[in-house]
């Protein structure tokens, strides 16, 4: 049995799906687990998914506690009660860096650890338990990462089982869509629309150069901005360059509804600026757009031109180079049939490369691998 231990269940983030796509991956290759979430979000939301062969358990109360900072405190608590009822050399994937520590001194137990993003760019506060994370990194079993880059670090911290799960999605989500008539021509970009993770107001810019010469098209920003200033900036440059009726912020839509919204659009954003944390994270939202067989224009950043190759299965170019991702954007409005094309080969290399099924065996092997030698 595997024990997964996430922090909090918030509904429709990428990290909770990313878990959720790795224990179902697990499940259907009979493997026997438990998802375990520590404490819960404002609402108490629950997994609504039954699995064959793992079980979900919540650590909280019958009545969750409001308060932030209390319900963290709490938190640790609920963890140490339940290492308590642990076996020795019980093997524990810890996801939330918080509790590392706990599962490593309460009692001897297999632990691993996935770690998605750098440690620099996602820092603990204060720093002292950031210091003392690092630390317990290299006490770990194993450890799980999503990029070479995030790799290399923790092999240079002297891990020497650190892994790589590629990003996943579910497929799923994306089968037997249809286009939906009469729908307007546009761009979209999703996810949080944050200028300097996902480079928004680049997109924006090369947006404007492409619509002095191509008419037609609107550009959908879908999601939140992380900041109410850089929202307010967002708008403003949108009505600096003079194209406010062309941009459309959507704001957030379910889940439910994003495979749609994505699989209607002409072409699918990403202008993602070089950065500390795009060369070492890995976007989940590229698998989604490579899922929809749109084409899918974005900037080479980090592991991506791993996967894909410029005008094979997207359209690549360098980051911050604004000019260019607007050559990108035009080409394929003018070039609709071979943008066609690779948006088709790029849901093939989705389904290759970032299958959740073919990413959780990854997790069995580097773990059956100690079992092995124990």
């Amino acid at each position: 049995m595997i024990r997964i231990v996430y922090g909090c269940y918030k509904p429709n983030t990428a990290a909770l799906n990313r878990v959720l796509a790795l224990v179902k991956g697990l499940d259907e290759e009979g493997i026997k687990g438990e998802l375990v979430f520590v404490y819960p979000n404002k609402y108490a939301s629950k997994v609504e998914v039954k699995y064959n062969n793992f079980t979900i358990k919540y650590l909280w109360g019958s009545h969750p506690i409001k308060n932030k900072m209390l319900k963290l405190l709490v938190s640790f608590i609920d963890i140490r009660n339940y290492i308590k009822k642990l076996e020795e050399g019980d093997r524990v994937l810890v996801m939330e860096s918080l509790y590392l520590y706990q599962f490593l001194h309460l009692k001897k137990l297999k632990v691993y650890h996935e770690r998605t993003e750098h440690p620099d760019v996602v820092k603990l506060s204060p720093a002292l338990l950031q210091n003392i994370y690092l630390k317990e990194c290299r006490k770990v079993d194993g450890m799980f990462v999503i990029s070479t880059a995030l790799q290399k670090y923790f092999r240079g911290m002297g891990i020497p089982k650190v892994g790589i799960v590629n990003m996943i999605v579910d497929s799923s989500r994306f089968d037997n869509l249809t286009k939906t008539p009469k729908r307007e021509k546009y761009i979209a970009y999703c996810g949080t629309a944050s200028n300097n993770k996902d480079g928004v107001d680049r997109l924006i810019k090369a947006f404007c150069i492409f619509n002095q010469r191509v008419s037609g098209y609107k550009l959908y920003i879908i999601g939140k901005a992380p900041t109410i200033n850089e929202k307010a900036s967002n708008l403003a440059l949108v009505r600096e360059l003079g194209i406010d009726k062309e941009v459309v912020f959507k704001g957030l839509i379910e889940a439910k509804k994003m495979p749609q919204i994505l699989y209607d659009a002409e072409i699918l954003a990403l202008a993602r600026p070089d950065s500390l944390q795009a060369r070492c994270g890995f976007p989940t939202k590229l698998g989604e757009y490579l899922l929809t067989g749109n084409p899918v224009v974005l900037t080479a950043v980090g592991d991506i031109p791993k996967f894909l190759i410029h005008k094979e299965t997207a359209l690549l170019s360098e980051p911050d180079n604004i000019e260019a991702f607007a050559n990108n954007l035009m080409w394929v409005a003018e070039h609709k049939e071979e943008a066609k094309e690779i948006g088709a080969m790029g849901r093939k290399l989705a389904l290759n490369e970032f299958n959740y099924r073919e990413e959780s065996k990854k997790i069995i092997e580097l773990i059956n691998e100690d079992v092995d030698n124990i």
